[in-house]
């Protein structure tokens, strides 16, 4: 009888817990959504700002949308290291300081590029990840200017 209580109180706290759980909205990957301007064209951009997001960045997603990208931030300019673990497609990385101008671009940077880690030239606070192509195709190059509606 006193195991079949502890059976019965057991499968209650489980039952009640998976409801619990199960009750709570899932957390969107990326909270943030924002835009940035360069030159007339504008990127819907999802927002990278905690040590686990920039962390995860694009990686395990199968494509990136036309005119979309991943704008990673960081608290203090420095040279962080960017690589492409489990990445699925090719992307530009633009380095960019925190006047928001462009410092460096890492033009078709390939998945079969892991383990390599990019770096940018100068001490960065954003970085921009993009479409392969799409950097050459906004006319992004080291000194334009990155307007961002954060």
């Amino acid at each position: 009888m006193k195991n079949f209580f502890f059976l019965v109180v057991g499968l209650a706290v489980i039952t009640g817990s998976f409801y619990l759980v199960m009750q709570k909205p899932a957390p969107s990957r990326y909270q943030a959504i924002q835009t940035i301007q360069i030159g007339e064209k504008t990127i819907i951009v999802e927002i990278a700002d905690t040590e686990v997001e920039r962390e995860m960045g694009l990686s395990g997603r199968e494509t990136l949308a036309d005119g979309a990208g991943m704008l990673f931030i960081f608290g203090t300019p420095g040279k962080y290291g960017f690589w492409m673990k489990d990445m699925n497609f090719p992307i530009d990385i633009v380095w960019v300081d925190e006047s928001f101008i462009v410092r460096g671009v890492e033009r078709l940077v390939n998945p079969y590029t892991y383990p390599r880690v990019f770096y940018p030239p100068d001490n960065i606070k954003y970085v921009l990840e993009i479409g392969a192509g799409e950097a050459s195709n906004l006319g992004i190059d080291i000194g334009t200017k990155v307007s961002p509606s954060l």
